[in-house]
């Protein structure tokens, strides 16, 4: 396999069947965090088959997107030729699939609330701190610590 190269963004064809969307403020964060973390490309290039001279990026589509909205002229790429029809659909959905979960436990309690929805996530993926009330363990109360700036409860401590 080739390792990742520069490929002028309008050289780039995006696949046609392509089964993510995204949505505008999904899309600005996209653009910010490539922006603040321009290095990140070319750890996650997108993968592209070259077919009879053309290149069909089948991963990595909303990053060439967003890349064209931030004016680049061109985008890390790893170039593969004359991969089958097959190929392409596993590789397009292995590429948007996560195998396992969030322990939402350890991203409320160890990341910033708002630098994980920078990158992706939304504060309705938290709304179950909102449920969490004062409890007793072992005779201590326990207390929700909030956050600063939207008010939304972390984690336990003891009181």
């Amino acid at each position: 396999m080739e390792a990742p190269r520069l490929i002028p963004i309008n050289k780039l064809t995006l696949l046609a069947d392509n089964p993510r969307t995204i949505t505008k403020d999904q899309m600005d964060k996209l653009c910010s965090r490539m922006q603040q973390d321009q290095d990140f490309i070319w750890c996650r290039p997108c993968l592209v088959n070259e077919i009879d001279d053309k290149l069909i990026v089948y991963a990595g589509n909303q990053r060439v997107r967003a890349a064209k909205k931030l004016k680049w002229k061109d985008i890390p790429c790893i170039i593969e030729k004359n991969l089958s029809e097959e190929m392409i659909k596993e590789r397009t959905i292995s590429d948007n699939t996560h195998f396992g979960a969030w322990d939402m436990d350890v991203l409320a309690n160890v990341y910033d609330l708002d630098m994980l929805i920078d990158c992706g996530f939304s504060d309705k993926d938290f709304n179950f701190l909102s449920d969490i009330d004062d409890k007793t363990e072992e005779g201590s109360k326990l207390e929700c610590e909030k956050c600063e700036s939207c008010g939304q409860k972390l984690k336990k401590k003891k009181i």
